[in-house]
């Protein structure tokens, strides 16, 4: 004889009523609407600040300059995938006295860098790493001239704006 177990498998236990489905629309809105006041509070906030510092933090901040440095070709090595290295660079100060004093030394400038691109093995320029390693060489180069002959003189970045390898 059959258990009273096996004769209630045919029979299908009810879904959840509509209240547990209303329940979890009002929690979700809840939510919703505390993560809304949330986001308002901590806008709103960082807008009513004291205005005198707002415009203090305004004057600290330093417009940048920028310069164009021609465009620089050189060739690699014997045995290299790729035979030029053409760069064109730009150079960023904070003080536009710093990119005139550039361009009355450029061809120092110019020369230097050609002679450390010159050194460069496709290997190690072919990396995003060795691209950031060159940047820098490049920057202290810039810099070592600035020091050289205009010694209150500060570039704060070199970019490259055009890097091919063919």
């Amino acid at each position: 004889m059959a258990n009273k177990e096996e004769l209630d498998l045919d029979v299908q236990q009810k879904p959840a009523g509509k209240k547990h489905l209303i329940l979890y629309i009002i929690i979700a809105l809840l939510l919703l609407a505390l993560a809304g006041a949330g986001v308002a509070f901590f806008l709103l906030k960082g807008e009513s600040g004291d205005a005198s510092g707002a415009d203090s933090a305004a004057a600290a901040v330093k417009p940048a300059h920028y310069l164009a440095l021609d465009k620089l070709v050189i060739n690699f090595g014997q045995g290299a995938p790729v035979r030029f290295l053409q760069v064109n660079l730009q150079v960023m100060s904070y003080d536009p006295a710093a990119l005139k004093a550039m361009e009355t030394h450029m061809p120092a400038i110019r020369n230097d860098i050609l002679l450390l691109l010159g050194g460069q093995k496709y290997e190690e320029v072919s990396t995003p790493e060795g691209k950031e390693r060159l940047r820098g060489a490049i920057l202290e180069k810039v810099q070592h001239i600035l020091d050289t002959y205009e010694k209150e003189r500060k570039v704060e970045a070199v970019y490259f704006t055009e890097f091919v390898m063919q």
